[in-house]
This record gives C-alpha cells, structure tokens and sequence, in this order.
C-alpha cells in the first residue's frame, strides 16, 4: 500500500497549513543524515529486517512538503485520494479507539508525478538519494548546536546578498522571496518559483514571491 504525503509528514487529512509546516520542519531535523545516520550495510533499523534510508526519507518528506505546503497542490492531492474532509463523520461503534482503527488512502491516481518517478525512473530515484547525500553534508560545518539546516528556513522569508549568502527576514520587510523548499538541484524546484543556489554548497533555494504568498 503506498504511503500518503500525509502519512509521511505524520498528519491527518484535516490538518492546518500551521501544522502542516511545524510537521515537516519537526520530521526534517528527525530524519537529517548527519543527526540520524544510516546503519552499516547489511543491518537493518528497528529489527524489522528493513534497512534505514535517511536520505530517501528526506526525498519523501521534501515531495510531501511541495505538495501538501502549497494551497493548490494539496487540494488537487487530496481530490486524487478521495480524502476530503468528511462533514459528516460515520459513527463508531460503542468501545472502538479511534487509534484502533486503519489509516487509509486509495492509491494516486497515475498522473501522480512522485509514483510515477519512484516506479517508473528508478534510477532518477537513485541519483538524487545520492546528491541528497552532499546536500545534507554541505550543513554538517560546525556544531550541533551552530549548524544551520536548509530545512529550518523552508517557510521564510529571505535577503540575498553578495556570494550566494542569504539571511532570513520578516516577510513584511524588503526580500527576494520565501522559500518553498530546499532542493538538491535547480530543475527539482517548482516551475513558480526561483532557483538560488546557496553559498559554497550544492543545494538550491526554491523561492516563491512573498507578496503572493501573504495572499494566498
């Protein structure tokens, strides 16, 4: 059964914009490589025989950010899945714990471009875990508690200044954009949004304009 964006970032269907975005940023410090490093090879995580992929985890969890992190996208996710908001909930019997019950989604529709990626592009799959991996080592400078992660400015606001160098600012201040997700090359950005390579790294900035984001 294939996972739901949702069930990546560890929500429900109904969950805020708010929650969506604390989710994301709480599973990205939880998953990085450099805090959780993949085990040697031919031992497996958890004791359930299924070896611990943090960059592949981070590729997931960085798709169901583009897709449930953008008001549109999501809407068009959650119509592909049948899982609107129910206003009418079914009762349950008498005694049930709610946690009790399965977490469901139909499978994506085809035209889901990250199952179509993942079942048909294997080795696309494959060569972005490997660039993942110099993405996160590029934030490995330092220590724990002065190392910057990409993903802490996913949501933000930021200045470009000279030499690729970027600080976060208020949005109601004078920027060049909020950054919609953090991404390992220039092409995996969305088509709306702008590529800004970060200094002396190989990771890329997805900016969206701020002003339409406020919008929204």
């Amino acid at each position: 059964m294939a996972v739901s964006h949702y069930q990546v970032l560890g929500v429900g269907a109904t969950a805020s914009a708010d929650d969506i975005r604390a989710a994301f940023r709480r599973r990205a410090r939880e998953v990085h490589p450099d805090r959780r490093p993949a085990p040697a090879s031919g031992t497996a995580a958890g004791g359930n025989g299924t070896s611990y992929r943090p960059e592949q985890a981070m590729q997931e969890l960085n798709e169901a950010w583009r897709v449930l992190g953008d008001p549109g996208r999501r809407r068009a996710y959650d119509r592909s899945l049948g899982a609107g908001p129910d206003v009418h909930p079914r009762a349950r019997p008498p005694g049930v714990d709610p946690d009790d019950l399965p977490y469901f989604h139909e499978p994506a529709e085809p035209g889901d471009i990250g199952v179509i990626l993942a079942r048909a592009l294997p080795w696309v799959v494959a060569l972005a875990v490997l660039v993942g991996i110099f993405v996160f080592t590029a934030f490995a400078g330092g220590t724990d508690d002065d190392r910057v992660s990409g993903s802490d400015l996913v949501g933000k606001c930021v200045r470009l200044e000279r030499g690729g160098v970027v600080s976060s600012v208020a949005c109601e201040e004078p920027n060049d954009g909020r950054v919609d997700l953090v991404a390992a090359r220039a092409s995996l950005c969305p088509e709306e949004s702008s590529a800004v390579r970060l200094a002396s790294q190989v990771s890329w900035l997805c900016l969206r304009d701020a002003s339409a984001s406020l919008g929204q």
